[in-house]
């Protein structure tokens, strides 16, 4: 019978942890793509939403990593990454928001226009004055939630596997006498 070394076996918690985290961060690199192309796509010249975009990215890149650790049994660390990197999404997509705000602003524009499909034609009016609120509630919030999540999962898993030793008093411990006959 082979002895398995009980170190290395994968708690499912932390695999479900680094699996929420593969999965958010995914999330997080299509919400840092969509994010890029969306001033172009609304005719709106900015630079600061690019490059929060580009650090967006960077972030969900990190983030994927933490997540892998996590798979790979290195909790805290990828828990810590994860939880940085859900507060950072969630600090550039409040900056990405207003930035866009204060673009469309500039513009005098009264909303911006997205068409997602040529099958589906009918434009998507987001008001200007709630676009800060439509682009956290609905992309941001969500995805920053679910990496907080993830680590908050993977540094309670840590926090089990530590060995808890409980001291008994002297008065409880049982000794144990065998006869032999």
């Amino acid at each position: 019978m082979a002895k398995v070394n009980p170190v290395r076996i994968g708690h499912p918690r932390s695999l479900l942890a680094g699996g929420l985290g593969v999965f958010s961060s995914l999330l997080a690199i299509g919400w840092a793509l969509f994010g890029y192309n969306l001033p172009a796509t609304v005719n709106l010249a900015s630079s600061q939403p690019d490059n929060l975009m580009l650090a967006q990215f960077g972030v969900a890149f990190v983030v994927l990593i933490g997540s892998g650790l996590m798979l790979a049994r290195y909790t805290r660390l990828g828990g810590a990454i994860n939880i940085l990197g859900g507060l950072t999404t969630f600090g550039i997509g409040v900056l990405y928001a207003r930035s866009l705000e204060q673009a469309a602003r500039a513009l005098s524009l009264q909303g911006l226009t997205l068409h997602f499909s040529q099958v589906y034609t009918a434009p998507l009016v987001i008001p200007v004055d709630r676009l800060v609120s439509t682009l956290l509630v609905v992309p941001v919030f969500p995805i920053a939630t679910l990496l907080v999540i993830s680590g908050l999962g993977s540094l309670a898993t840590h926090r089990m596997h530590r060995p808890h030793p409980i001291p008994l008093p002297a008065q409880q411990q049982v000794s144990v006498q065998t006869t032999n006959k």
